[in-house]
Formats: structure tokens, C-alpha cells, sequence
């Protein structure tokens, strides 16, 4: 298992150059095929490639090696709408469908666009609208829904939300600069008769020198950011890489035992400057576990006997420090609590919001307590499909601690994640959810 994770965690590290140069690769192909190919057929290729990032997306959701595919996501978007620009130009000035007076007479069929004037402005627009989304765009919500959030996935977690911006800062820069100079030229300089050796250099190797630029940049930082990792964070997480980490929510009517900073002992967790659960412990790795086997840890943990869990779900995949099951605990009064070994204050929902609001609770606390409000709002409101249980817009359920133990929840099914980010009471619902399943096809 230790080995398993150490591959992963390094071919986590090496495919954020690995993607960077298929997804920003494919976009700096399309201006590249359009010397060479008609303008007819541009779009076309750029159709392929996305079919391309596509296929790529699928098939690594089916295997188990970690990735970010937040470049492949955006490429994919610039591409689409792109291919479709491309189209409507090519329509619009081809005089044997439509004749508009002034704009198709004086037409060089041969040229009837720049590629990368197209690619690069779309580029822009798209990265802007994805950076201002930061973690919660398409993409983003997915992979949590699937994998867990950064928390709970650790080392990798981290790297590639870090990452993951930095990449789609660095593409934007890049497009930014090659849509000025390019826009620039276009106006200024450029004659549409023909493309000579400067419009080469101009609208298409220029971009080709500052992508081969960013590989040979992207390949040392990631190069030691992997040595970094050798020798640095690889020697302090092999003490989770055979561990099993199991956290219990302990709940007693509307209120959770919470263990504040000053009174941990035990420095199990990173952010241990945070509240969070009392009750959380370290096994030796298992890849289930059974209920009984729960209850013994948890009294062997508290000292209490004979306890009432529910199972809420599990981060189990490999590739993360290691495997976490989350579970409640709920108990009838407070003193079974208070009399036992554990160490910790009882606070209200009000209290938990707003400590998470100011960031005061741990980053793995706040993801379980988003994750169950989540998909108690989703399942009350909504079926598995999204459509909605009652003929009410935008009911807003009721949520209660009390009532979580006798709530008919699977909280380790990821669809009701996914139907709380889209549902009938959504813009576009239908579309949306065509388009994530076929268009863009990052939603299993």
C-alpha cells in the first residue's frame, strides 16, 4: 500500500505537466494545422481534439492513478466554442450560402480567418470566467463529489488545487499576451491576401515558442517540486500511508461535541490550530470496516460502551494519505459524553456556521458537515434525478440534528452531490445536464 501511494503521489506530481502539454498542446496544434490545412476544415480538427480531451477524461475516471484535469476541462470549452465560431465564419462568407453586401465581396476565401485570433480571444474569455469561479466550477465540484475534498485527500489534495490554479493563471497569461500581439498585428500590419513568413511568426510561432517555454519551465518546477517531495513530505506521511483514519461526529439532539485548540493533546492532524471532533484515531490500514468493529473502536476510544453509530461515508481511495471513515455517534444526554474520556464542549448548528464561516474549525470537519447539509437538502427536495419531490420552487427543507440518525441516506452516494450542484430548480437544468453528460462528459 505504501508503495501504491508513493506512485501515485508521483505520478500525481508529473501529470500536471504531462496535461498541461495535451491540453494547451491541442490548442497550439489548431493554428499550426491551419497553415497547412484549409480553413474548412479547422474546425474540424478542432472538434477531434476535444473528442481527444474527451476520451482522455473518461478513461482515466475508470482507473485508479490521480490527475487533474481542470486544463483539460478548460481546452476543452476553448476548443467547443471555438469550432463553432470557426463554423459560423465559414458559412457566413462562403457567397454560395449567404450574400451580405460589403462584408463577402471583398472576402479572400483562401483566409477568411486567423485561427489564433479566435483561439486566443476565446482562451480568455474562458479561463477569466473559470478563474473567477476559482474551486467551484464544473470540473472542480466533480472531482470533490468523486474524490473528497482537499482535506481529505492530503498531500495530493493540496497539490492539485494549488496547482491547478497556478496552470490555469499561467495559460491565461500566455493567451493574454498572444491575443494582444496578434489583435495588434492584425490591425495594423497584416494585408488578408496571402500569409507570408512574418504572419507565420506572428500568428502562429510565436505561440508555439512560448508553449515550448512553459515545458521547459513547467518540467523543472515539477521536476523539484517531485524531489521536494522525495525528500521532504514522502518521510513525514508514512505513518498515515498504512493507517486508516476514522472520525466520529458525536451528536446529541441539536448539538456536536467539538474539541477547541485549547485543550487538544494529541496532534493527529495538520491544522490542530482548529475546532474539530474529540473522538478520531489512526488504525492500521483496512480497506472496510465492519460495524462492530467501529463500535470497539470508538469505546475503546471514549470509554463508553454499547454505541449507537450510523455510518455516513468514506474516502477509500488509494491514492490519498490515507483511507478515512467518517461515522456519527449519537447519544441521548449529554453526562454519557461528559463522563467519559473524551475532551471537548457541546455546540449548536448556529455556532458551527459560524465557526466555519471564519474559518475556525478544521478544513476535514467543515467538508463532513458541508457534505451531510449538502445531501440532507438534496434528498429532501429533490429525487436522485433532480427533479423535485414536491410541486414547490425553490422549497428550502429543514435541517435538524436530532432527526440525522432516522434519515434514509446514503451519504457515500456521490449523485446526491451532484444533484445539489443541478437540479430542477437550477437554470437550464435539462440542458446543463445533457451538457455535462455528453458535451463535456465529467460526470459519471
Amino acid at each position: 500500500m505504501e508503495n501504491e501511494r508513493r506512485i501515485a503521489n508521483s505520478y500525481g506530481i508529473y501529470s500536471l505537466w504531462f496535461n498541461w502539454a495535451i491540453s494547451i498542446g491541442l490548442l497550439v496544434a489548431v493554428p499550426i494545422f491551419s497553415l497547412y490545412i484549409s480553413k474548412l476544415w479547422i474546425p474540424i480538427i478542432a472538434i477531434f481534439f476535444e473528442v481527444v480531451l474527451y476520451s482522455m477524461m473518461r478513461y482515466s475516471s475508470n482507473i485508479y492513478l490521480p490527475t487533474c484535469f481542470r486544463l483539460h476541462y478548460i481546452s476543452m470549452i476553448i476548443l467547443l466554442w471555438s469550432s463553432l465560431i470557426m463554423c459560423v465564419i465559414n458559412l457566413v462568407l462562403n457567397q454560395k450560402i449567404f450574400k451580405i453586401p460589403f462584408l463577402t465581396d471583398n472576402v479572400n476565401e483562401e483566409v477568411p480567418y486567423i485561427s489564433v485570433l479566435i483561439i486566443s480571444t476565446v482562451a480568455v474569455c474562458v479561463i477569466v470566467l473559470n478563474l473567477k469561479s476559482k474551486y467551484n466550477s464544473l470540473i472542480c465540484k466533480n472531482c470533490k463529489a468523486i474524490h473528497g475534498s482537499t482535506a481529505e485527500r492530503g498531500f495530493l489534495g493540496k497539490l492539485f488545487s494549488q496547482e491547478g490554479l497556478f496552470l490555469t493563471q499561467i495559460s491565461l497569461m500566455i493567451f493574454v499576451v498572444i491575443s494582444i500581439i496578434s489583435w495588434v498585428y492584425y490591425f495594423i500590419f497584416y494585408i488578408n491576401t496571402n500569409i507570408n513568413d512574418l504572419d507565420r511568426f506572428v500568428f502562429v510561432w510565436s505561440l508555439v515558442i512560448l508553449y515550448g517555454l512553459s515545458l521547459i519551465y513547467l518540467g523543472i518546477r515539477y521536476f523539484s517540486l517531485w524531489l521536494y517531495y522525495r525528500q521532504n513530505i514522502e518521510g513525514q506521511s508514512l505513518r498515515y500511508n498504512s493507517s486508516s483514519y476514522v472520525r466520529y461526529i458525536i451528536i446529541c439532539g441539536d448539538y456536536i461535541y467539538l474539541k477547541t485548540p485549547d485543550i487538544i493533546k494529541d496532534n493527529v492532524m495538520a491544522d490542530e490550530d482548529k475546532v474539530d471532533i474529540p473522538a478520531r484515531l489512526f488504525i492500521k490500514y483496512k480497506k472496510s470496516i465492519r460495524t462492530q468493529d467501529a463500535v470497539d473502536y470508538f469505546n475503546s476510544l471514549s470509554g463508553i460502551a454499547n454505541a449507537e453509530l450510523r455510518f455516513l461515508y468514506e474516502n477509500t481511495n488509494f491514492n490519498t494519505e490515507c483511507n478515512i471513515f467518517h461515522y456519527a455517534y449519537f447519544v441521548d444526554n449529554f453526562e454519557t459524553i461528559n463522563n467519559s474520556r473524551l475532551e471537548g464542549k457541546w455546540y449548536t448548528l448556529s455556532e458551527i456556521k459560524y465557526f466555519i464561516l471564519n474559518n475556525k474549525v478544521s478544513e476535514i470537519f467543515s467538508s463532513e458537515m458541508n457534505r451531510v447539509f449538502k445531501i440532507v437538502s438534496a434528498w429532501k427536495t429533490y429525487d436522485i434525478n433532480g427533479n423535485r419531490r414536491y410541486n414547490i420552487r425553490h422549497y428550502q427543507p429543514t435541517f435538524r440534528l436530532c432527526d440525522m440518525k432516522d434519515w434514509d441516506i446514503d451519504y457515500n452516494d456521490i449523485r446526491w452531490l451532484l444533484v445539489a450542484e443541478n437540479n430542477a430548480d437550477k437554470r437550464f437544468f435539462y440542458f446543463r445536464k445533457f451538457w455535462t453528460n455528453y458535451i463535456i462528459g465529467i460526470i459519471r
